[in-house]
């Protein structure tokens, strides 16, 4: 997980949600949307993905003020074969829309065995994981793609052309239904750059420098001021190049969305619409076999990939999911470190939107990673 150094304060996490609650149905959704929103974001900083958390807000509702993004959308999705559908999404904000893609997939998915569902007309969704959880703890495999404006320069290229495009891939390791959050499924949620952009808008807010390699400046050199980053570098060279390339395939071609350049900047001009397109796809483990023998052999494989002698002598080979899954055990204890400039920005959209600021807890956390 890359994450910017800065210094924070812990606060708790469910004053956090009913904070963002608040915030969201202030500015125009519904309680149940603004809910959805709300842990959507929580559960992000939760697992320690800060650059898909709350600090998102002060954005979204910038956005939500411009028109650009949709407070209550009509979210519509139309069935096109037993296992496909499309999903128009109104323009409303993403997690609204990709979690309705979600439903619809695990829907297609217990009736003919598996569903693709496209999506377009979204905007930025947060995390892929809390989708792909979902799906998980429905008994299936999960794949859930998005794509994003042009942030990342291809291998051997000197400009920007895809988005930061993640892919996602989630199995479960517990029953139907047994909660994968705890359990630890298998949560592959990765960026196909080197960071995500917004660990990049983290670091420009918190007044941090970023790790040498992550980004490069207009003149091609890599940087480590947030400030002078004009575009990311893939993960893998041409490796994370050529499946950026194939998410922008997956989310825009069989969708109608605009690809790459094409696609309206998120940090660009705030009243215009993102048009994002994404992909949800699941396959029902229980048309192959029982989905307890399924989840008994994942439990055998991950503990035997657990149990590899570790490079470290006090280190452990983590499975993808499980960083996260100890994060979010260690801030459901301890609380959830935000940076005191993030908190800043959140005390004036609080004010702004006649909402109480967020408490704080007494204590100030140490650095966040």
């Amino acid at each position: 997980m890359q994450r910017v150094v800065a210094r924070s304060q812990v606060v708790d996490p469910e004053a956090l949600e009913r904070f963002s609650i608040r915030l969201f149905t202030a500015a125009g959704l519904t309680e149940a949307d603004a809910r959805l929103v709300s842990e959507s974001l929580v559960a992000s900083n939760l697992r320690g993905i800060d650059s898909h958390g709350v600090a998102r807000i002060p954005h979204y509702l910038k956005r939500l003020a411009q028109g650009s993004i949709n407070c209550r959308p009509s979210i519509r999705a139309e069935i096109r074969s037993p296992s496909t559908a499309l999903v128009d999404g109104d323009h409303g904000l993403g997690q609204l829309v990709m979690q309705r893609a979600t439903e619809e997939a695990i829907a297609l998915g217990r009736s003919n065995g598996a569903g693709w569902v496209a999506v377009r007309n979204s905007s930025h969704c947060g995390a892929l994981a809390y989708y792909g959880l979902q799906i998980a703890d429905a008994g299936m495999i999960g794949l859930v793609f998005t794509h994003v404006d042009r942030m990342v320069i291809p291998y051997a290229a000197q400009n920007t052309f895809c988005g930061t495009n993640p892919i996602c891939i989630t199995a479960p390791r517990a029953a139907h239904g047994a909660g994968d959050l705890e359990t630890g499924a298998f949560c592959l949620d990765m960026a196909t750059s080197k960071v995500p952009w917004n660990v990049i808008v983290n670091a420009c807010i918190e007044q941090v420098p970023l790790q040498l390699g992550w980004g490069a400046d207009k003149d091609g050199s890599t940087t480590t001021d947030p400030n002078d980053v004009v575009g990311l570098y893939p993960f893998g060279k041409y490796k994370g190049s050529g499946l950026g390339l194939g998410i922008d395939i997956l989310c825009s071609l069989l969708s109608g969305a605009p690809f790459g350049p094409d696609i309206p900047a998120m940090y660009g001009d705030l009243s215009q619409r993102r048009l994002l397109g994404g992909l949800v796809g699941v396959i029902d483990i229980g048309r192959f076999l029982p989905v307890q023998q399924f989840c008994d052999r994942m439990h055998d494989l991950l503990t035997r990939w657990s149990l590899q002698p570790a490079r470290e002598l006090d280190g452990r080979v983590l499975f993808p999911g499980e960083p996260e899954l100890l994060e979010r055990r260690r801030r459901l204890r301890e609380g959830i470190p935000v940076g005191q400039q993030t908190l800043q920005e959140l005390d004036e959209v609080a004010k702004a939107h006649g909402v109480d600021r967020l408490p704080r807890r007494p204590r100030n956390s140490a650095p966040l990673n």
